[in-house]
């Protein structure tokens, strides 16, 4: 029995990791390059004993919730829910969990930092119903993105336009999740 069709599956596999790894290592570091400065701010002028202990984000962007929520056809989505969940710390207690094409994040940043990044990008949409404020993103086509601030928290979410559809038309989805977050999280 040959070698190289498991070889070739193999490769096929790692390419696919690589791919989505790399575009949500990349929206990762997009977003906090925009925050991190201001975010290392206002962490070292909070007292760590006020610190809120951190939300496991994985813990909420659940297999059912994805299903619920996601753009994707079923052919593609069973794709992408193939690849397990991952969870990172992000900010001084925040957590992100990419999952079947999302990634979250829960207190990646204080509020103050995204109202700055707003007014240096005037793209931001609002939407209204969506915790205290909420700003909508079209990121070029790849990903729909949502910048929510509830109390004093933050919630990010991004999530993949799959083809032959835009952000605007993934807008519900996108908002219909983080109405499902939040009210996790209360």
């Amino acid at each position: 029995m040959s070698k190289l069709p498991m070889a070739a599956s193999a490769t096929c596999a790692i390419f696919f990791w690589i791919k989505l790894g790399i575009r949500k290592v990349l929206v990762s570091l997009l977003v906090m390059t925009y925050f991190l400065p201001h975010a290392m701010a206002v962490q070292s002028r909070n007292d760590p004993a006020t610190a809120k202990p951190g939300t496991r984000a994985c813990a909420l962007l659940t297999r059912e919730l994805v299903m619920q929520v996601t753009p994707y056809e079923k052919q593609s989505l069973d794709l992408v829910m193939r690849i397990p969940p991952e969870e990172n710390s992000v900010g001084a207690s925040g957590s992100a969990c990419t999952y079947g094409g999302i990634t979250m994040q829960i207190d990646p940043f204080p509020p103050a930092a995204f109202e700055k990044q707003k007014q240096r990008d005037k793209a931001w949409v609002p939407v209204s119903g969506v915790g205290d404020t909420a700003f909508f993103f079209d990121r070029r086509g790849e990903w729909a993105e949502l910048f929510v601030t509830f109390g004093t928290r933050v919630l990010t979410i991004q999530m993949d336009i799959p083809t032959g559809q835009t952000a605007t038309s993934i807008q519900p989805n996108v908002i219909a999740l983080a109405k499902a977050l939040l009210a996790k999280m209360k």
